[in-house]
């Protein structure tokens, strides 16, 4: 794109485009490209803009495709297992010289997913203040907003749920600091969404929840645009994604979403990852294999300690496949690995009637639960890691029918009648994407946030600012279970109380 008499018109369309980088979320400072060329300039210094425009482009095609973090797992955190969606050199430098358009070339660099360009449009109005983000009043600390009574403090209950006053009567002025029934109406109703008993009573838990709301930002919006980067180009035909952050299942077919559905995911210190794959069995009546790190960190003190959960919970023991009796085996001297733990198929087994398999190496996937009351909660951080779906049998209707044609009819059957640990391998491409978006752009186009649950959007804000040693990556969740020797009874480090995660595996799940 360098002649001999300088800049080519298609070297300056390039570098315009690339001087445009901050419309893209990009900053135009982190590329240098050429100055000018002065007619008659050497050979060497027509080389050199060359080789500058050629790195210019090469590090605005790395950085559109998630560059600017190369390795989030080892970066950020092991639950985020993504990378950019990179290009390669010799194929940006040769497609780019022979575009026709050299600018539209960069621009196509860009993740084409219909979310990203939707955020980017919210972020280049929030950048312009084109888009004022609305002023939330918070509640100051203060005793219980009771209904029926005055408090000074109702003025702003009103305002921050949007409650006008009611209307005056005749010889009676209105109190703006009355708790009247309209009021106590949107209380109760913000309490029923944030899963607290809604009584109206404006008490510590509901305080804090009315003043736990974030002020939106662009660095939010971009934070969000980067995960897009390193997002699959093709999704697929037919996919299943759970959005971590919004505790929501959705099934899409050629782009239109065909069905919604409620999950609950990991806790903050047993996260559910963020990835891709593919969907390969519908188990029906699973049994429950309980994980090693479960087994370790969670069984074995508990067995050593002489626990007779085992037969409370109906878990069963076999080693090289034969049944064990776990009262028979010395827990406090045998490396639990050595044997499988399970609980068999039944009306009490923590996965319910189905699991969704879709093999990774964090071991996790979808499954039914006995227990359907947390769904209720609007936060629904609570298993393991695995998530639990709302109402599995819906979503196995939709993907053995687009699979193999069956109707809902032989999925209740199979589910009466067929076998335990029924497994029904999947043919058709399903993809399965894990996903972490604390922001998008919803069907009427108005921008929606959830809470940074995990932590993820901070992490990848702080990446983008340059602030890597104030990164708290946490624990590699990859890294090996410890042995029983090294976590038995550890100085400072208590194990978790058998009954607490049987309590959470019913209630919170896995």
């Amino acid at each position: 794109m360098v002649t001999a008499t300088g800049l080519s018109p298609k070297a300056t369309a390039a570098i315009a485009e690339i001087e445009k980088a901050d419309d893209w979320g990009l900053e135009a400072h982190d590329f240098v490209v050429p100055q000018p060329v002065a007619a008659g300039a050497t050979p060497e210094a027509l080389a050199d803009a060359e080789v500058a425009l050629s790195l210019a482009v090469l590090k605005y095609a790395r950085y559109a495709r998630g560059g600017r973090i190369a390795d989030p797992a080892t970066q950020l955190s092991s639950y985020l297992d993504r990378g950019p969606q990179l290009l390669d050199p010799k194929d940006v430098l040769e497609k780019i010289a022979a575009a026709g358009e050299p600018d539209a070339y960069l621009r196509g660099l860009h993740p084409k997913h219909p979310q990203f360009e939707k955020l980017r449009q919210k972020y280049l109005e929030l950048r312009s203040g084109a888009v004022t983000p609305p002023t939330i009043v918070r509640i100051p600390d203060g005793g219980h907003i009771s209904p029926g009574k005055r408090d000074p403090q109702v003025a702003l209950l009103r305002e921050r749920l949007e409650v006008p006053l009611p209307a005056a009567t005749a010889g009676k002025p209105v109190d703006e600091n009355f708790y009247d029934d309209g009021l106590k109406a949107a209380v109760t109703a913000f309490q029923k969404e944030h899963g607290m008993r809604p009584d109206g009573i404006v008490g510590n838990s509901t305080r804090a929840a009315l003043n736990d709301f974030e002020v939106l930002s662009p660095k939010k919006v971009l934070a969000n645009m980067e995960e897009w980067r390193w997002m699959p180009d093709d999704l697929g035909d037919l996919y299943v994604t759970v959005n971590i952050p919004e505790f929501t299942l959705r099934i899409v077919k050629n782009g239109a979403v065909i069905h919604t559905e409620r999950v609950i995911t990991g806790l903050p210190d047993k996260q559910t990852p963020v990835f891709s794959e593919s969907m390969k069995t519908i188990i029906f009546k699973p049994r429950w294999n309980v994980p090693e790190s479960i087994k370790v960190l969670e069984l074995w003190p508990s067995l050593a300690r002489g626990g007779t959960y085992f037969q409370r919970q109906g878990l069963r023991v076999s080693q090289n496949g034969r049944e064990i009796d776990p009262l028979s085996v010395d827990w406090g001297s045998s490396d639990i690995r050595k044997f499988d733990i399970y609980q068999p198929p039944g009306g009490s087994n923590v996965l319910g009637e189905l699991k969704f398999a879709f093999p990774n190496k964090h071991t996790v996937y979808m499954h039914d639960t006995p227990n359907k009351n947390l769904f209720d909660e609007a936060s629904r951080p609570f298993s393991h890691g695995c998530m639990r779906v709302r109402n599995p049998r819906r979503m196995a209707e939709i993907l053995l029918y687009e699979d193999k044609g069956w109707d809902a009819a032989k999925i209740a059957e199979l589910l009466a009648t067929g076998p335990d640990n029924n497994e029904v391998q999947i043919e058709k491409k399903i993809g399965v994407h894990i996903t972490y978006f604390t922001a998008w752009v919803d069907e009427k186009g108005e921008l929606q946030t959830a809470r940074d649950v995990y932590g993820h959007e901070k992490r990848i804000t702080q990446a983008l600012e340059g602030r890597w040693s104030e990164i708290v990556k946490g624990p590699n969740h990859l890294a090996p279970v410890q042995t029983p020797e090294s976590v038995a009874y550890a100085s400072g480090n208590p194990l978790k109380s058998i009954n607490d995660f049987f309590s959470s595996a019913l209630g919170g799940g896995f």
